[in-house]
């Protein structure tokens, strides 16, 4: 009887010391994704001339140019500064978003302005120790009274209606991709409110203005709330209000 107690002792000791090594191996992967990263937030063409690239790779072409307000072009020029959205992978290179469904290659520019942002790879990590516990924790509590197991099904069918009815409303959301401007003019906005003005107006390859015409169509980057009203990041610094704009796409 001594003697199968001590087995048994030292089987449970053997699990435990196995189970360990695995369990740190866990939280140092998690610890080891957990990183800062620094993100081009501008950069500066530095050949004489560079292309537009669509989303695909493909270039603008005379027929189809890039346009942004009266300005058209297929090519940035050299030394002008443009505002990045986001960085993304085309083909196996880098590139740049700069807005209105335009992009530049990165071997053609130089960034000139980064911000850095936490790396986002520590969440899944997160996500899937608190599923493995939430896993765990509902087996060992399905060895318990069938009172408190109905109990936990009951939380976890209204919990999921609850989800799905949340996952349904956010779906429905869409996204401005696109307006127009209704007004015969409306101004140039700066991110915090402020109207471009006459002494440093809004400049976009050589056209400057303070103001934007009826009827000129802009691509939408985000839609921001500055001082409790509704306005659209055209790209380069500038937004549009919404009460001055009508949305012509979404998605």
């Amino acid at each position: 009887m001594k003697f199968t107690k001590k087995i048994a002792f030292a089987s449970a000791s053997l699990a435990l010391t196995m189970a360990t090594p695995a369990a740190l191996l866990t939280q140092n992967a998690a610890f080891a994704k957990t990183t800062t990263v620094k993100q081009a937030t501008k950069v500066k063409v530095t050949k004489k001339t560079t292309p537009f690239y669509h989303k695909d790779g493909s270039k603008f072409t005379k027929k189809k140019p890039y346009v942004y307000g009266s300005w058209k072009s297929t090519v940035a020029y050299k030394n002008t500064s443009y505002n990045v959205v986001k960085t993304v992978t085309i083909k196996g290179a880098k590139y740049y978003y700069i807005g209105n469904d335009a992009y530049l290659k990165a071997s053609d520019v130089k960034v000139t302005a980064t911000k850095t942002v936490k790396s986002s790879s520590t969440s899944s990590a997160k996500k899937a120790s608190t599923s493995s516990s939430k896993t765990t924790s509902k087996k060992t509590s399905s060895t318990s009274s069938s009172s408190k197991s109905s109990s936990k099904k009951t939380s976890s069918t209204s919990s999921s209606t609850s989800s799905s009815s949340s996952s349904k409303k956010t779906s429905s959301k869409k996204t401005v991709t696109q307006i127009q401007v209704t007004k015969k003019t409306t101004p140039f906005y700066h991110k915090d409110g402020s109207k471009f003005t006459k002494k440093s107006p809004y400049v976009y390859q050589g056209w400057k203005s303070t103001v934007a015409y009826k009827g000129t169509k802009y691509k939408v980057s985000k839609t921001i709330t500055i001082k409790g009203s509704k306005y659209y990041y055209i790209g380069n610094s500038a937004y549009l209000k919404a009460s001055a704009v009508k949305v012509i796409a979404s998605k």
